[in-house]
């Protein structure tokens, strides 16, 4: 079953709010290696994207904290990068097998942050790697890779 770009429209809606603290001075890049959507914060800057997404997202996890209960998030996270401590991440309710992600990852110098931003498929659904960047560079406004 195909899915058409205004069934996601709540997805869109998301990332369209949690770029609104995001200043224009940084630019979304795209992670070839996990077809997620890139942005590197600093300082206050940081700090100023990070709360909001409480608000945004049903669910949010760390290293201590218990994952979501749904198995197929919790294992593409693993899959994909696993939890350390002080990074954090965030899911939201699903959507035609869908589910939007936020990857908060801190920096050992405490000073920047990368903030990855996915589309995680659940019940053995597929998702095109191509589908994937289509949506996401439609909704933060990411540039073409190289």
């Amino acid at each position: 079953m195909k899915i058409k770009m205004d069934e996601l429209a709540p997805f869109r809606e998301i990332c369209r709010k949690i770029c609104l603290n995001i200043p224009p001075s940084y630019e979304w890049q795209w992670d070839l290696k996990r077809s997620m959507a890139i942005v590197v914060l600093q300082g206050e800057d940081a700090e100023l994207v990070f709360f909001p997404l409480f608000k945004e997202f049903r669910h949010h996890w760390n290293f201590s904290s218990a994952p979501p209960e749904t198995a197929d998030v919790t294992r593409w996270v693993n899959d994909q990068f696993g939890l350390m401590p002080g990074q954090v991440v965030f899911t939201s309710y699903p959507l035609h097998n869908l589910v939007l992600c936020v990857a908060w990852w801190p920096w050992g110098d405490d000073d920047k942050v990368s903030m990855r931003v996915g589309l995680i498929p659940i019940q053995n659904s597929n998702l095109r790697r191509e589908a994937v960047f289509q949506c996401l560079r439609g909704w933060l406004n990411i540039p073409n890779p190289p």
